[in-house]
């Protein structure tokens, strides 16, 4: 072997080690790349970007004792509004239930709908319930409450693909 020929394991090196250094430095770069595409695109999600929603009561019956007579099923209605300040489209429908003291009262559909991109949308949303009346000691807790001021409806609404987003509100039973 002459002086100036390289080892035999610095060539070993050479053919493979290197290349493997190099796919290793080009991932690594795929991977920066991907990073930074990713955090812009969640730059879109940041506290100025995201969807916000309110819900009104525009309707309510059947709030009754269900031991009182010609007692009703309670049903509400319901004015949502979504404001959507994500740079994507969400689509589709949800359910809503109504609960008073975490006892669920009523459900219903939201409407098929397409929140645009940057986009505002209202849609009302009508809940009842196949019970009749509000169960006695809620209806008891309900009526103290409403004298005092502080009756509050809990409404939450959990939309379906694609975006599958909760939402919950607290909404005044007496305005």
């Amino acid at each position: 072997m002459e002086p100036d020929e390289p080892s035999f394991c610095y060539r070993l090196v050479t053919a493979v080690l290197y290349p493997i250094l190099l796919c290793v430095a080009i991932l690594f770069i795929a991977a920066s790349i991907l990073v930074v595409a990713t955090a812009r695109e969640d730059s879109d999600r940041s506290p100025g970007y995201s969807m916000q929603s309110s819900v009104r009561l525009v309707g309510v019956k059947g709030l009754e004792s269900a031991l009182a007579p010609g007692a009703a099923s309670p049903a509400f209605d319901l004015l949502v509004r979504v404001d959507n300040g994500v740079n994507e489209e969400y689509c589709g429908s949800g359910d809503v239930t109504v609960s008073y003291a975490g006892v669920p009262l009523a459900r219903g559909h939201t409407p098929s709908f397409s929140a645009e991109s940057l986009a505002s949308l209202t849609f009302t949303v009508n809940t009842t319930t196949e019970a009749i009346g509000v169960p006695d000691h809620l209806f008891r807790l309900m009526s103290a409450e409403r004298r005092w001021g502080a009756a509050e409806l809990e409404v939450r609404m959990q939309l379906g693909r694609p975006c599958r987003r909760s939402f919950a509100w607290s909404v005044g039973l007496d305005g």
